[in-house]
C-alpha cells in the first residue's frame, strides 16, 4: 500500500510540475498559427505584421513567459519581456523554436497613431541585426507582429520604438523591454 501511495503521489506531483510547460506550449502553438502580412523579407529575417488586432496583442502580452513590471521603480534593473508605464504597454516574447520573436505595443492614447520601431537582434556570436517594425492604430488599439530568423545561435531581442499620435504626443517603449531566444 505504501508503494502504491508513493507512486500515486509522485505521479500527481509530476502532473502539477509539468502543467506550466504544457500551458506555454499551447500558447506557442496559438502564436505559431497566426497569419499576418509579410512587410519585409531577406536572406536572414522575415518581418510580419498582425496589424491592430487586440486579441493577438493580448495573446502576446499575456504569454506565460512574459515577465511584467510596472514602471514605478527605475532603480531596479531586471529583464522584462513586457512593461507597463505612463506611455502604455509593450511586449516581446520569443517562440519555443528559437527562430521567432513576437512583439506588441499599445500606446496610452485615444488618438490615431503611427508606431515606428526596431527589434534589435543581438546574437551570442556577436552578429547584430536590426529589424524595422511598425504599424498604425487608433482609439486605444494595439499593433503587433513577429520577426522570424532563418537561423541563429541564440541571443537577445530588444524592442525599441516610438508611437507618434495625431495630437503631437509621443509614446516611447520603455528601454528595458527585451527577451532571450534560444539557439536552434
Amino acid at each position: 500500500m505504501k508503494k502504491f501511495t508513493l507512486s500515486l503521489l509522485i505521479m500527481m506531483l509530476t502532473f502539477v510540475l509539468a502543467n506550466p510547460a504544457f500551458a506555454n506550449e499551447s500558447y506557442d502553438q496559438k502564436l505559431d498559427s497566426l497569419k499576418g502580412e509579410v512587410v519585409y523579407k531577406d536572406d536572414e529575417i522575415t518581418v510580419t505584421s498582425f496589424g491592430n488586432d487586440k486579441e493577438i496583442s493580448d495573446m502576446i502580452f499575456n504569454h506565460p513567459n512574459s515577465v511584467v513590471a510596472e514602471d514605478e521603480d527605475e532603480n531596479i534593473i531586471k529583464p522584462l519581456a513586457s512593461a507597463i508605464g505612463m506611455g502604455g504597454r509593450a511586449s516581446i516574447v520569443a517562440g519555443t523554436s528559437g527562430r521567432v520573436v513576437y512583439w506588441s505595443v499599445n500606446p496610452n492614447t485615444k488618438w490615431p497613431y503611427n508606431f515606428m520601431g526596431t527589434v534589435k537582434l543581438r546574437y551570442h556570436s556577436g552578429f547584430k541585426r536590426d529589424a524595422p517594425i511598425g504599424g498604425m492604430g487608433g482609439l486605444g488599439s494595439t499593433v503587433a507582429g513577429k520577426v522570424t530568423m532563418n537561423k541563429n545561435n541564440g541571443g537577445v531581442a530588444y524592442l525599441r520604438g516610438t508611437a507618434y499620435a495625431l495630437n503631437g504626443s509621443r509614446y516611447h517603449v520603455l528601454p528595458r523591454v527585451h527577451e532571450s531566444f534560444r539557439p536552434n
